[in-house]
């Protein structure tokens, strides 16, 4: 069996990054989604296996010294990362694999995995609608949000690391957008 594509999705916070992807694994069934580790605790209706692999942080930390980590990081005192077997997988089984992870996963994830990786930037229609996101979620502070906003200018610095650059001005739009080149790569690839 021909080896799959794995797409990684990235973008600034606040671009709907999850939301795309949860629209793409309801639109499309032959794409599958990558799960990724945590050690943080299971939230009420998340279920393991499912949403993340979740560890014991002594797990983890076991596993990033066995080097069984694509990509990894440290995000306000809880571990998140994508195994290489998790990733391995899930391109042996599926035609298209998708997985959500910043500008730097995405980097590490390319240098371990090597081929068949690609990438799809998800960029706001501006840094206006992207601040107007942020604050309609109503979840964070002051503080937050703009540290946020200069996160995200970071992160769209890096945009140009990326196979595709695809607008989320219209979720529809977008998830359209990145279907087409899902079917276009995969096309090419099994040539």
């Amino acid at each position: 069996m021909t080896q799959g594509c794995l797409f990684v999705i990235s973008g600034p916070s606040g671009v709907g990054k999850t939301t795309v992807v949860n629209q793409i694994l309801q639109k499309d069934a032959s794409v599958a989604r990558v799960i990724t580790c945590t050690s943080r605790k299971i939230r009420p209706g998340e279920k393991s296996g499912e949403d993340y692999i979740f560890l014991t942080t002594d797990s983890f930390l076991k596993k990033i010294a066995a080097g069984d980590f694509a990509e990894f990081s440290e995000v306000y005192g809880n571990y998140y990362g994508v195994l290489i077997e998790s990733i391995q997988e899930s391109m042996k089984n599926q035609k298209i694999s998708i997985l959500n992870v910043n500008w730097e996963g995405f980097s590490k994830i390319k240098n371990v995995m090597g081929e068949k990786i690609y990438g799809v930037f998800l960029t706001p229609p501006s840094e206006e609608e992207l601040e107007n996101r942020l604050r309609s979620r109503a979840t964070d502070s002051e503080e937050v949000i703009q540290r946020r906003l200069a996160e995200a200018k970071e992160d769209m610095s890096h945009a140009s690391e990326y196979n595709f650059v695809v607008e989320n001005k219209d979720i529809d739009k977008a998830v359209d957008d990145i279907l087409k080149i899902f079917k276009e790569v995969s096309e090419l690839e099994n040539r």
